[in-house]
């Protein structure tokens, strides 16, 4: 029994190692990239098999002690190695972007600045569209960036339009699909489509009360997964697009939506510091966002980054809506005076290379579609 265990508890660890180790490529397969997901599980499954390894061969006194100590050095290994990508969206971390004190400055003129935005994938499949109305209706946000909408959904965000007047729907019936419904005018809004002709994202300019405009971009990409067998090629090239795009524009900017990828990876991270904007996620938490039906197997999924323009009033995650995510709210205070005073991430001198190395590849994958005319609106609502 104690051998059969032994060798189970090896072979576990060697696809431990294996997967730890696999982010480090830069392969874009769905079974390479995938193991940027569990790192937290990682670290559990390496600390619990050792204690299991060590603890049934100290009873039966099968394993030579050389093998519990190398099982825990491996462990250990292991957790460190993950646990230096995740600790900055633990607690545990400085926050990157500045948390907003709302008693320094007066309420009104203040609240004239404020921004609050929830990002939602809806699930298609989903039929609780009441219970996620009621959601919506509750958090009172200025504007909700919405995935996965197709017609089955209009109907219900026509009912949401006496509390948000201006909506940008582009419904489709392949999973992308997206709306844009904002309480604050929409001066301006263009569907784009940046890589894959069936893959839109939404750029508005958002006027807020104090008059003052901001940019606001949804954006869902297609991620890597073995169902339909999608490699992270084209999810990495539209970030890496978006990026370069958003690092030309001084101004104040919010970035959210279901990017299929994870807060560490190294695909996300590329894209801040090309970007230059701020993960809110780093020194405050994790908010998992998928999958809402599946404690022990979820990640961060949804996200929401803004320019140095803004400090940080909350940080959510919502509760269930019926989907296979949770909504993510994020309150923001426009106050360019932080503009000096939060860091982004440190740029690489290998970024650019990096860079072209993944538009190249969707080049030649023929996923990209550099020509692509986007769809613009001088109108703020379609629908």
């Amino acid at each position: 029994m104690s051998t059969a265990f032994n060798i189970l508890i090896y072979l576990l660890f060697g696809v431990l190692v294996f997967g730890s180790l696999a982010p480090l490529s830069s392969h874009p397969h769905w079974f390479i990239r995938g193991w940027d997901f569990p790192r937290v599980q990682i670290v559990l499954i390496a600390i619990v098999a050792a204690i299991a390894f060590v603890s049934v061969n100290m009873v039966n006194s099968r394993a030579p002690a050389i093998s519990c100590i190398s099982i825990s050095i491996l462990a250990t290994a292991i957790a460190a190695w993950h646990l230096f990508r995740i600790v900055p969206y633990t607690i545990l971390a400085k926050t990157q972007a500045t948390t907003w004190d709302v008693v320094q400055a007066d309420e009104e003129s203040v609240n004239q600045r404020r921004f609050r935005l929830l990002v939602t994938n809806v699930e298609m499949e989903n039929d609780r569209f009441e219970q996620w109305s009621q959601v919506i209706r509750d958090t009172d946000v200025d504007m909700v960036i919405a995935a996965e909408i197709d017609d089955r959904w209009k109907p219900i965000l026509e009912e949401l339009k006496p509390i948000f007047p201006h909506q940008i729907i582009y419904p489709q019936d392949n999973w992308y699909g997206m709306a844009m419904l904002s309480r604050l005018p929409i001066r301006e809004s263009e569907i784009r489509f940046r890589i894959q002709d069936d893959i839109p994202s939404i750029d508005a300019m958002v006027e807020l009360p104090s008059g003052e405009e901001i940019r606001v971009i949804g954006v869902h990409p297609r991620p890597p997964e073995p169902i339909r067998d999608n490699d992270a090629t084209a999810r990495d090239a539209e970030l890496v697009i978006w990026g370069k795009e958003l690092a030309e524009d001084d101004r104040p900017i919010v970035i959210g939506g279901d990017l299929n990828d994870v807060a560490w990876s190294p695909s996300t991270r590329l894209f801040l510091r090309l970007s230059q904007l701020l993960d809110p996620r780093r020194g405050r938490g994790f908010f998992n966002s998928f999958h809402a039906n599946h404690i022990w197997m979820r990640f961060p999924l949804d996200h929401v980054f803004h320019s140095t323009h803004f400090g940080v009033r909350d940080l959510q995650r919502l509760g269930h809506v019926g989907s296979d995510h949770f909504p993510i709210l994020i309150d923001l205070q426009l106050q360019p005076v932080l503009k000096q005073e939060q860091e982004p991430l440190e740029e690489k001198a290998s970024d650019e290379e990096e860079a072209e190395e993944k538009l190249q590849r969707a080049v030649e994958s023929e996923e990209i579609n550099m020509s692509s005319t986007p769809v613009s609106m001088r109108t703020p609502a379609i629908g």
